[in-house]
């Protein structure tokens, strides 16, 4: 957790509110980019399938789950997110400009578990039941685990 996040996280706690772990997640995607395959480079690969919220591998849950609702925020690596911990919330940032934007949050209460599952892969398990699982800088996930 750098100085950097943790100070612009602490413009987002509220009063007696503090900031735990913070850490950098994306969306874990497993298909690698090099094996394309026909279905992938058609242009109809670019419309919705009727699977509905929560369809991704790496997401447990109902459409109004807790882990749907925070994947709805987590982008790719190129546009990653700040996960915080705090005393009573777990919160999404995004970075905008110098500065970090609320887009989801819970209460702490409702995070039953967080565990590494391999080099880089956080998986948060819910008291809904749901579950999702981020990608997140190795170096760092043991101390956000700590939090």
């Amino acid at each position: 957790m750098t100085d950097e996040i943790v100070t612009m996280v602490r413009e987002h706690l509220q009063p007696g509110e503090e900031c735990r772990a913070a850490i950098w997640v994306s969306r874990a995607e497993e298909r690698t980019p090099m094996k394309l395959t026909w279905s992938e480079l058609s242009p109809l690969r670019f419309r919705r399938r009727g699977r509905g919220p929560g369809f991704r591998e790496d997401v447990q849950g109902t459409a109004h789950s807790l882990a749907v609702g925070l994947d709805a925020h987590i982008r790719l690596v190129t546009e990653p997110r700040v996960l915080a911990l705090t005393s009573s919330r777990l919160i999404v940032l995004s970075r905008r400009s110098a500065s970090l934007r609320p887009r989801w949050e819970c209460p702490r209460t409702d995070l039953d578990a967080a565990t590494e599952e391999e080099a880089g892969r956080l998986r948060l398990i819910f008291s809904d039941a749901s579950s999702v699982t981020l990608l997140t800088p190795a170096a760092h996930i043991q101390e956000f685990l700590a939090g």
